[in-house]
């Protein structure tokens, strides 16, 4: 797959994959689970993002009025501890902007979900 397929289009890829698969329907949908979980919290990073550049995916600060500067500039992977086990995440890294960015889900280094905190 190509590296410029977003993080999010990859989770929802291996999701189809699994119900093509021939495996057994509660190892499918325990999978699911787990994937469904990483595709919302890989989503909530994105729009984070998309927000706080106040702009899209390939589109221009100049063509934006009130967009930052700055720009996407790949992923890094992490871990984050949830109930349903570890899932990885592609973090969004950004370069060129003049304020640091901070998820306000996970903060600026995402290690585990307030969930499991509250276990």
């Amino acid at each position: 797959m190509s590296a410029r397929v977003s993080p999010t289009d990859r989770v929802r890829v291996r999701i189809d994959a699994l119900f093509a698969s021939d495996r057994e329907l509660p190892e499918i949908l325990e999978e699911v689970a787990r994937l469904g979980a990483q595709l919302l919290l890989q989503t909530a990073l994105e729009a984070e993002v998309t927000e706080f550049l106040g702009r899209n995916h390939y589109q221009r600060a100049a063509s934006v009025p009130d967009a930052q500067p700055g720009s996407r500039n790949g992923y890094r992977e992490v871990t984050v501890k949830t109930t349903a086990g570890p899932i990885q995440l592609e973090r969004p890294k950004l370069c060129g902007t003049t304020a640091a960015f901070a998820s306000r889900l996970f903060g600026k280094h995402v290690t585990k979900t307030h969930a499991l905190e509250s276990w």
